[in-house]
């Protein structure tokens, strides 16, 4: 396992059956890695591989894992026999196996269904198809498994003379979670890099729906930082588990009931006054040096948490988050709110900007704090006594002032009539320093402040921070449970987000249900509908209908915007939110796959073809029964008849699986497929309404209707997207010969007669008017 900028990349290979389980980079957050503890309970390996660069976070998270005596679960695995055994872990070197050493060995990386006699350009092409390498922490975590097979193969497998062999290589899908990988990420919008919940940037409105994302949508919403941590976690974590998403579902139904929108505002008020308290920010509170906001947050925190909690009491019968956050509240965190109330001056604080202890609390600082008040004038006295005692009548003038590491010293900064040297020597004075003809003493009486007074400064600070420590002391006790507390009350945030988005846009609850079924009236595409009027479309899959629906039409008739809307609702569903429908009941899937167009990059290596195909051949070896998989124009960036093939055996493909065929909508221009598909009720075609008229207009009309098209009106779009009238007539001319077997008219003989137009005047002789006539009315209306 490999986590990095929490991401979880991991790797598995069972020695038993050779087969080698990836599974691509996860979110996985530093508070509670959810995700590793997941992976490990269902995989129950025999060794676990930690990367020795690893964080220490992750490195202790991953040893409570494993050490039954240090967790709270049971962390052993057992064998066939039920004898219970311990993981070994084991932590490699962090130069021996970094990522470009891990990263070469996949790439050389033999399978035993890879083509036979292929070369290295071949085998690397084929590893592009079936690995996304731009998943650098799986790619890590493959090349370090690899590498530690490779080293201990005779002590894994007690076979000195063997060689490891790597039968087949598939994805991991994860209990309760739905499984999707970063390219649907990208390619349906759910989040964009820019998105990542910064420590300044959030809750902002989207100014323009230019790369928006659904992540930015809800987020807009949010109240705290640590609801836009949990949202970005919620929608990186889509789950399986109906329990959990029945009850986000009913939290959403009651904040929707319009006689709790005072609880809704109350705990929304609330909600802004919640901070992210982390390990640092409570480090930043003790010491000297302790900030007054660190401070300031943590009593609003734990002040509106406890505020929340006492209005979710009122109603924890209703909702089970309601009652988790009213339970989360012990005595303690009741008494450090009093104690922080009772010690901190924050108004003092914020005046000095320093941490200030207030009055009354610990007698020895009020004393202390008492001879700081009346130091200047206790320092005036003892000045005046040395003028009356001890110093002599050439003295006319004098202070008493503190500095830092001398101490108290007499200040003498008039004379009569004038200064003496500094080698002069006066009784009871022992000479320090002298600037700008004041001279600084050591006196009997500075030497009696700095016993009995000394640095009253840096004694009430050590007093105060004495107070603060033990204060602090008292809340490490209990920072699990005031952690535990803000996270549910990040999830009520999210929530709320959930709900307002359904108000504002009418969203419908969604059935969730086990059965392999997509049935959704009306569907809206969540982000589109934002900029535009949209036309609303049915989604029908499963339930005893066809599974595969195929789906064809014109250029821009709205089909890529479907396919993304299918996505988006499915996807928004396993998150526990609200759906832009009429009516939607939705079966739990195991994974979202797709296959759309892809940001190009030439440190993959791969073209953008063959990050299609990577993603298809993912697409058909990852699908499960209850997978859904999305694929727009599979047949762009090859040939027409290369394409039109690759469409027919990825369908015919996932024809051949029956009714363990996954929900698979695909959009082709190959319009001749459906004739080399095969008759069944699995497959069904459908196509968009259009309207083309004799003066040759194109009109989309966005309705999903059954049948197909066997046009694309590449050159109407291009005329509605304003492209040069000359390209635009020039193409129709072309097509409309090729459809007549013909070959286009040559525009070379137009070019020539240009050419002589211009080698007439360059020849300076005598132009005839009516020839020029001639010439150009030729070049510019050809026969």
């Amino acid at each position: 396992m490999i986590w990095n900028n929490n991401r979880l990349g991991a790797a598995y290979y069972n020695v038993l059956t050779s087969e080698l389980l990836i599974m691509e980079d996860t979110m996985d957050d530093i508070e509670h890695f959810d995700v590793t503890k997941a992976l490990y309970k269902q995989c129950l390996p025999h060794y676990v591989l930690v990367n020795g660069s690893a964080p220490n976070v992750f490195m202790n998270a991953v040893k409570e894992m494993l050490m039954p005596e240090m967790s709270n679960d049971r962390s052993n695995s057992c064998d066939s026999r039920g004898t219970v055994r311990s993981a070994v872990l084991k932590v490699t070197g962090k130069k021996d196996y970094n990522y470009e050493r891990c990263c070469h060995r996949v790439k050389c990386l033999r399978l035993e269904f890879e083509p036979k006699d292929a070369n290295n350009a071949d085998r690397l092409t084929f590893l592009n198809s079936i690995l996304n390498f731009k998943c650098r922490v799986m790619i890590h975590a493959l090349g370090s498994l690899l590498l530690f097979i490779d080293k201990h193969w005779n002590n894994i497998a007690l076979d000195p003379s063997g060689k490891p062999s790597f039968v087949s290589l598939n994805y991991l899908n994860l209990q309760d979670l739905v499984m999707v990988d970063e390219d649907t990420y990208k390619a349906l919008n759910i989040v964009q890099a820019r998105d990542h919940p910064s420590l300044f940037k959030f809750g902002k409105m989207v100014t323009t729906m230019k790369g928006v994302s659904l992540f930015s949508l809800l987020n807009r919403y949010c109240h705290s930082r640590p609801g836009v941590q949990f949202l970005w976690k919620t929608l990186h974590h889509p789950t399986r588990n109906i329990a959990l998403l029945e009850q986000r579902l009913n939290a959403i139904e009651f904040f929707l009931n319009s006689s709790n929108e005072s609880v809704i505002e109350n705990l929304s008020s609330c909600l802004r006054h919640v901070y992210r308290l982390t390990n640092t920010v409570l480090a930043c509170c003790s010491g000297p040096d302790a900030k007054p906001s660190n401070w300031y947050k943590l009593h609003k925190t734990i002040s509106n948490v406890i505020c929340i909690a006492d209005i979710c009491e009122d109603y924890a019968g209703n909702i089970k988050l309601f009652k988790q956050i009213s339970e989360s509240i012990t005595t303690e965190m009741q008494y450090i709110k009093y104690f922080i109330e009772y010690i901190v001056d924050f108004n003092e604080s914020r005046r000095e900007k320093k941490l200030v202890v207030k009055a009354n609390v610990d007698p020895l600082l009020d004393e202390l704090n008492h001879v700081r008040r009346t130091l200047p004038e206790l320092l005036t006295q003892m000045a005046e006594k040395d003028m009356r005692e001890h110093l002599p009548t050439c003295v006319a003038g004098c202070n008493m002032l503190y500095l830092p590491n001398i101490g108290y010293v007499l200040a003498i900064n008039k004379w009569n009539p004038t200064p003496p040297t500094e080698d002069v020597i006066f009784p009871n004075l022992e000479f320090k320093f002298s600037i700008n003809q004041v001279h600084y003493y050591k006196s009997s009486s500075a030497k009696e402040l700095d016993e009995t007074v000394g640095d009253i400064v840096l004694k009430i600070a050590v007093r105060q921070n004495h107070i603060v420590q033990k204060l602090i002391r008292y809340m490490r006790k209990h920072t699990g449970t005031i952690l535990q507390t803000i996270q549910l009350c990040a999830e009520l945030d999210t929530l709320l987000v959930f709900y307002k988005v359904a108000r504002d846009y009418n969203y419908i609850r969604p059935n969730i249900t086990q059965s392999k079924i997509i049935d959704v009236i009306e569907g809206r595409h969540p982000l589109m509908e934002c900029a535009t009027t949209f036309v609303s479309n049915d989604i029908h899959s499963g339930n005893g209908g066809s599974l595969i629906k195929v789906l064809t039409g014109p250029n821009s008739c709205g089909k890529s915007v479907y396919l993304k809307q299918i996505g988006l609702i499915i996807f928004m569903a396993h998150i526990g939110c609200y759906v832009p429908a009429k009516t939607a009941t939705i079966g739990t899937v195991s994974r979202i796959l797709t296959q759309m167009s892809n940001t190009e990059s030439i440190g993959l290596n791969a073209s953008s073809f063959l990050q299609n195909l990577r993603q298809i051949n993912i697409a058909l070896r990852a699908s499960m029964p209850d997978s859904i998989v999305i694929s727009d124009e599979l047949d762009r960036g090859t040939c027409e008849i290369s394409g039109l093939s690759l469409v027919a055996a990825v369908l015919n493909t996932f024809a051949e699986r029956g009714s363990n065929c996954p929900h698979v909508f695909l959009a082709t221009h190959a319009y001749s497929v459906l004739t080399l598909l095969p008759q069944t009720s699995l497959i069904e075609i459908q196509t968009f309404e259009y309207a083309f008229d004799k003066d040759e207009s194109l009109a989309f009309f966005y309705r999903l209707t059954n049948g197909s098209t066997t046009r694309s009106f590449a050159h109407y779009v291009a005329r509605i997207a304003e492209l040069d009238e000359d390209v635009v007539k020039r193409g129709l001319e072309i097509f409309q010969k090729m459809k007549q077997h013909q070959l286009p008219s040559s525009i070379y003989s137009r070019v020539n007669r240009m050419q002589r137009i211009a080698d007439r005047f360059e020849t300076g002789d005598n132009v005839d008017l009516e020839e020029l006539k001639t010439l150009v009315r030729q070049a510019v209306f050809p026969q």
